[in-house]
């Protein structure tokens, strides 16, 4: 799961992002509104928790822009502002909760994890591309014809979402870099590679039908096989 901190302060930036982190989340900061509407329009986040005191753009106005441009991600306000006004304000706007500062990490995780249990429960479906299947709640890989299964780390599972999501699409290494390790990720180019080459041993011991090719120069795509 890969969350979009906005927020002006860097210590309480960095201090959710490690606190999130350190549950496997992955994480990206925006330290101004107009940056944490930049990175939250390209679509690569499943959740954002968002100040509403931000310089260039407030809070506000970063929701209702996505909500205008139709992004539904789900969005945690996490604000010093406490008034009634404020937080019917920020429901109105398209607000999923709203937490007010100062906070305890603990119940800040736990808010997450209720937001994702809800949105998870909005699409219960495995999704399935040729004859292979993904079980978000277990994180298994399985063929749907022989029922053989394998179980997928969370880097894995990231990056399998993201190839399903967008098969026979042609996906860039620093796209796919970017979206499962984030922009301001250390993670090293190849680190793409290693992880394509752990899906592709997987799906071999499967035998399924679906192969991530290379394209040259550029990054891979997902196929399904005519076999």
């Amino acid at each position: 799961m890969k969350i979009l901190v906005i927020e002006d302060s860097v210590l309480l930036a960095d201090t959710i992002a490690e606190a999130l982190q350190n549950e496997n989340y992955a994480v990206d900061i925006a330290n101004d509104g107009q940056l944490g509407y930049e990175h939250a329009s390209t679509g690569i986040y499943d959740m954002i928790i968002l100040d509403l005191m931000l310089p260039k753009m407030n809070g506000y106005e970063v929701l209702s822009a996505l909500r205008r441009d139709g992004d539904n991600v789900p969005v945690l306000i996490l604000s010093a502002k406490t008034e009634l006004d404020d937080k019917i304000q920020g429901f109105t706007t398209g607000a999923d909760d709203y937490m007010t500062k100062p906070f305890e990490i603990r119940e800040l995780l736990m808010r997450i994890q209720a937001i994702s249990r809800r949105s998870n429960h909005q699409d219960t479906s495995h999704p399935v591309v040729g004859n292979l299947s993904y079980d978000p709640a277990t994180c298994e890989i399985c063929n749907t014809q022989t029922q053989k299964s394998v179980q997928v780390s969370g880097k894995e599972m990231q990056l399998l979402e993201f190839f399903m999501n967008n098969c026979n699409q042609v996906l860039e290494k620093n796209q796919i870099t970017t979206k499962i390790w984030g922009f301001d990720s250390n993670a090293e180019y190849n680190n793409v590679e290693v992880y394509v080459s752990f899906l592709r041993r997987k799906f071999h011991h499967l035998q399924v039908n679906v192969t991530l090719r290379a394209i040259r120069g550029v990054g891979y795509i997902m196929e399904v096989s005519d076999d």
